[in-house]
């Protein structure tokens, strides 16, 4: 089960590369079922401001584990499995970008950048839907006055926004050789992070 109704999450801990958890996070499952589940534990860098830092998974099938004892054991992070092209597809995303030429006298103009649609977007929810925004930023500015968010688009994998974002007082130099526009799609979850589409 993949679905983020499954997902649980611990408390994060700060500033610490050996992080003590002593938390139980508990799933109720049918004793006929133990035999095809597996428990799927990621660790991820939390980043208040960006993406969390993926760090290290270990999946851990219940068939192979004497669920009697519960003596704690260590297990290896690994990196994340290789993918197939199908399972890396998450689906596509229209956009519009316009420069506007600088004013009289200036030298910088505008970046208009206009999130018009998404479509085959990659499911998340136990609906089988998300509820998806667009985020963009003009990179290498992460900044909160950076940040343009489309709103939220409820139970559909193929969201309309029609939403136009502008970046002002850019020069063509800058685009040309150090700005980069990053636009991430989200599923919105309230009460816990959202989801990374």
């Amino acid at each position: 089960d993949k679905t983020k109704h499954s997902k649980k999450k611990t408390k994060i801990r700060k500033k610490t590369l050996n992080p003590v958890y002593q938390e139980t996070l508990k799933y109720v499952v049918s004793e006929q079922t133990l035999d095809s589940r597996t428990v799927w534990l990621s660790v991820w860098d939390w980043d208040r401001f960006g993406r969390n830092q993926f760090l290290g998974e270990f999946r851990l099938p219940l068939s192979s584990l004497d669920l009697s004892d519960p003596t704690p054991h260590w297990y290896t992070l690994q990196d994340k499995p290789s993918e197939s092209a199908s399972e890396l597809y998450r689906g596509d995303i229209l956009l519009s970008l316009c420069y506007s030429l600088p004013k009289s006298g200036t030298t910088k103009g505008s970046l208009q950048v206009e999130v018009k649609k998404a479509v085959q977007l990659a499911s998340s929810g136990a609906t089988g839907a998300s509820d998806s925004f667009a985020k963009c930023y003009l990179l290498p500015d992460r900044s909160t006055k950076g940040k343009r968010k489309t709103h939220v688009i409820k139970n559909s994998l193929n969201p309309v926004w029609e939403e136009r974002f502008g970046y002002e007082k850019v020069s063509l130099e800058e685009l040309s050789r150090e700005r980069v526009l990053e636009v991430t799609l989200w599923d919105l979850n309230k009460g816990a992070s959202n989801e990374f589409i």
